[in-house]
C-alpha cells in the first residue's frame, strides 16, 4: 500500500513535470509567430515607402501637376500686352516693418479719379473692358497715398485709440496693426487700389479673372498668419500678368512667392 502510495504521487509528479514543458514551448512559438509577423508588417511598410520615393524622384512634375489639380479657379491664357510684369519693383514688399525709401514716388496716372501707377493703369483698362463685357462693373476707389497723408491718418487712429482708453505706446503699437505709417504703406507704390465692391459680382470676377491682367488678392483671409493682415477682399495689388499667374498657381501670397524668388536665386 505505502509503496502504491509512493508510486502514485511519483507519477502524477512525474506527469506534472512532464507537461510543463509543452506549455511553454506552445507560448513560444506563439510569441515567435507575433513577433515574425510583426517584423514582416515593418518590412513591407518599409518597402512601400522606398518604392514610392524612388517613383517620386523618377516624376518631378508631379508637384507641379498637384498644385494645379488644387487650383480651384478657372483662369485664361495670359493677355498679351507690353506691360513689364516681369519688373523687379511689381514685387516690392512693403510692410509696418518693411518701409520705403524717403521721397520715393512712382511715375503715376489717373484712373476713375485715383492716382495710380501707369503700368497698372495700362493693365486695368482692358480688364475693364472685359468685365463690362462680362456685365460686372469694375471701379477703383482708393490708389496712391502721399507719406505725409498717411502719416496723419496714422497719428488720427493713434488719437482714436488714446481717447478710447489706450495708453500712448499701446495704441501707437495697436495703430500700426489697422493704418500703416508713412512710408510703411503699400497704397504709396501705387501699385495697390481698393475697388468699389457694391455687390458680390466684382469680387468673384477679379479673383478668377484679376490674375489674367496681373492684379491679386493682396490680403486674403487664409494668409493672414504670413501676412499679419485681415482679409481685405477689396484690396489688390498689381504685380504683372506672369507673376500673377505663377502666384495663383502655386497658391502663394506676395510675401510667400518674394520668399520662394528669393531661394530659388540662391540656388
Amino acid at each position: 500500500m505505502g509503496l502504491w502510495n509512493r508510486n502514485g504521487r511519483s507519477g502524477r509528479k512525474n506527469k506534472v513535470l512532464k507537461s510543463q514543458p509543452s506549455w511553454r514551448g506552445v507560448n513560444q512559438v506563439r510569441r515567435l509567430r507575433i513577433l515574425m509577423t510583426v517584423v514582416a508588417v515593418v518590412i513591407l511598410i518599409s518597402l512601400t515607402a522606398g518604392l514610392l520615393l524612388v517613383w517620386y524622384q523618377l516624376h518631378p512634375s508631379l508637384e507641379k501637376e498637384l498644385f494645379a489639380a488644387s487650383s480651384a479657379a478657372e483662369y485664361s491664357e495670359p493677355v498679351q500686352s507690353a506691360t513689364a510684369s516681369n519688373a523687379p519693383e511689381l514685387l516690392l514688399l512693403v510692410t509696418s516693418e518693411r518701409g520705403l525709401m524717403p521721397n520715393a514716388v512712382p511715375d503715376l496716372t489717373e484712373v476713375d479719379g485715383v492716382s495710380v501707377d501707369k503700368r497698372l493703369a495700362a493693365a486695368f483698362q482692358p480688364m475693364k473692358d472685359a468685365a463690362a463685357s462680362d456685365g460686372v462693373t469694375l471701379k477703383i476707389t482708393k490708389g496712391y497715398v502721399a507719406p505725409e497723408q498717411q502719416e496723419e491718418l496714422y497719428k488720427k487712429k493713434v488719437q482714436e485709440l488714446v481717447a478710447s482708453g489706450y495708453t500712448q505706446v499701446r495704441a501707437e503699437d495697436s495703430a500700426q496693426t489697422l493704418v500703416e505709417r508713412g512710408n510703411y504703406s503699400e497704397y504709396q507704390t501705387g501699385l495697390a487700389v481698393d475697388f468699389d465692391f457694391t455687390g458680390g459680382e466684382q469680387s468673384k470676377w477679379l479673383l478668377v479673372h484679376g490674375p489674367q491682367y496681373g492684379f491679386i488678392l493682396r490680403y486674403p483671409d487664409n494668409k493672414s498668419s504670413v501676412t499679419q493682415k485681415n482679409g481685405e477682399p477689396q484690396h489688390f495689388r498689381y504685380v504683372g500678368q506672369e507673376n500673377a499667374q505663377r502666384m495663383r498657381q502655386m497658391g502663394f501670397c506676395l510675401e510667400e512667392y518674394v520668399s520662394y524668388l528669393a531661394k530659388q536665386s540662391k540656388k
